[in-house]
């Protein structure tokens, strides 16, 4: 009997292990992202700077080999103490160092520069609907990633998982939103969200980065609430959804556990829409504010 009861709590260890409840998964989540704040190759803390570039625009990288800390962006290209130079010719990024041209696939991949430093780049919106190219150097090195000491949590809450009935938008218009850098963003309103929460009747918009339903497979809401700028992030949170199947689904779940600061509350080298739709409640889950004491 003993050695059944053994078998069985065994397996019920691993059945457990196999299938995290929700509260685990969601620890195991911040974990993650802890990892890719600070330690990982391409970690956000290990950004060093960012060049944001339109079509037709250059920008030189300077720095001094064996020094890290100095590499930065330059505007143009012909900047003293060039390393190499970037820009953006028919919507494509390319990189020229040492005579040798990088295309847009070998940017997306990472070059070398030197010790502890690389660039990476990928197409991004540099104005409303306006695609560029965003460049950054990493800093394998950057104080910022040593420093860190984890993102800042309300604890878990099941009562903030909300089941929210959805109202498609048939026009899908565009709405632009102003951005940590001063330039904008263009996303598209999918619909509309209706849920109770906490006694109330609330509606949040959501929105997609393409106004094509066949790629709409995951939406997202830029908020406020009653804590924005007192325990949260002043400049607003966001929260996704996905696994909701064909575009538009009737009703999908929303787990305000997982609202999450954009990167720019710790990283000034990304560029981050403004949320204007505001909750009007004490929304205590989610991310918290890093700059103010808890």
């Amino acid at each position: 009997m003993r050695k059944l009861a053994a078998c069985f709590f065994a397996a019920l260890t691993v059945a457990a292990s196999a299938n995290p409840s929700p509260q685990a998964k969601w620890k195991a989540e911040i974990a993650d992202a802890n990892e890719h704040y600070s330690r990982t190759p391409r970690a956000i803390l290990k950004i060093q700077d960012a060049a944001y570039l339109r079509d037709g625009d250059n920008a030189t990288l300077v720095g001094t080999k064996g020094r890290p800390e100095s590499y930065h962006w330059v505007k143009g290209n012909n900047a003293k103490g060039g390393v190499l130079f970037a820009g953006v010719r028919r919507a494509h990024a390319f990189v020229v160092m040492d005579k040798h041209l990088y295309s847009e696939g070998d940017i997306a991949k990472g070059i070398a520069v030197d010790t502890d430093i690389d660039i990476v780049g990928q197409p991004t919106q540099v104005g409303a609907g306006i695609i560029g190219a965003r460049i950054w150097v990493y800093n394998q090195k950057n104080p910022a990633a040593k420093a860190f000491t984890g993102l800042i949590y309300y604890p878990y809450d099941p009562s903030y998982i909300v089941t929210a009935t959805f109202t498609p938008d048939p026009k899908r218009p565009a709405r632009t939103f102003r951005t940590s850098r001063g330039t904008d963003k263009q996303f598209f309103h999918a619909g509309d969200a209706t849920f109770m929460l906490k006694g109330k009747s609330l509606t949040l918009p959501f929105f997609s980065d393409s106004e094509d339903p066949a790629d709409m497979k995951s939406l997202s809401a830029f908020f406020t609430d009653n804590l924005t700028g007192k325990e949260t992030y002043g400049a607003g949170r966001y929260v996704d959804v996905d696994g909701f199947g064909p575009f538009p689904p009737k009703k999908f779940t929303i787990d305000f556990n997982y609202a999450y600061n954009p990167n720019c509350a710790r990283s000034a080298f990304y560029t981050c829409p403004f949320a204007v739709d505001n909750l009007a409640l004490d929304l205590r889950a989610g991310e918290k504010d890093p700059h103010h004491a808890h």
